[in-house]
C-alpha cells in the first residue's frame, strides 16, 4: 500500500470513528454522565495534566504532571494532593 492510499485509509477511518462515536449511544452499566457539570480544575505549581485516570474503587482522578508527581483529587475541601512521585532511577 503506498503512502497516498495509507493517508486515504487513515482519513476514512478517523472520519468513520468520529461519526460512529457521535451517533452511537451504547449505555455502559454503572456509568455516570457528568460532562454537563464539568469545570476547570487548576493545578498550581505544575505543568500538566498529562493524563487522568480513576482507580478500580472509583476514586480520583489521578493525574501525572510534568515534574514527575502523581496527584490525586481529594474533593472540594482538600483539592489536589500529592499521591506519589516518580523517579528516573527505576
Amino acid at each position: 500500500m503506498n503512502s497516498k492510499n495509507s493517508l486515504h485509509a487513515a482519513t476514512f477511518l478517523a472520519l468513520f470513528s468520529s461519526i460512529f462515536a457521535l451517533f452511537s449511544s451504547v449505555p455502559i452499566s454503572q456509568s455516570k454522565d457528568s460532562l454537563q457539570t464539568d469545570r476547570l480544575l487548576h493545578v498550581t505549581g505544575a505543568v500538566g495534566p498529562e493524563s487522568l485516570v480513576f482507580d478500580s474503587n472509583g476514586e480520583g482522578p489521578y493525574t501525572g504532571v510534568a515534574d514527575g508527581r502523581i496527584l490525586k483529587w481529594e474533593g472540594e475541601e482538600r483539592g489536589w494532593t500529592e499521591f506519589a512521585v516518580t523517579s528516573s532511577n527505576r
